[in-house]
């Protein structure tokens, strides 16, 4: 699944990708460690980048919202 998903953003011309995620299992598609780039709040042992055409920014990373993790509960008196 990670390579069909890596396949699918090479095709859509994405110049890399980034995630979080656990060093083991990341590791071996060829992500690795980026120091350049932050991901505030996450440990930077659990964040991954791999670049596409051989350059990897620097900066803050920001994820779209719909990855982001919300408390169901959070939302349970709402009508």
């Amino acid at each position: 699944m990670v390579r069909e998903g890596l396949s699918r953003l090479k095709r859509m011309q994405a110049r890399g990708c980034c995630l979080v995620g656990h060093p083991e299992y990341y590791r071996r598609f060829g992500f690795e460690n980026c120091p350049q780039l932050v991901l505030e709040g996450v440990p930077p042992e659990v964040f991954f980048a791999m670049s596409f055409d051989g350059t990897l920014p620097r900066g803050t990373v920001a994820f779209h919202e719909g990855f982001g993790a919300v408390d169901p509960s959070a939302h349970a008196n709402e009508v």
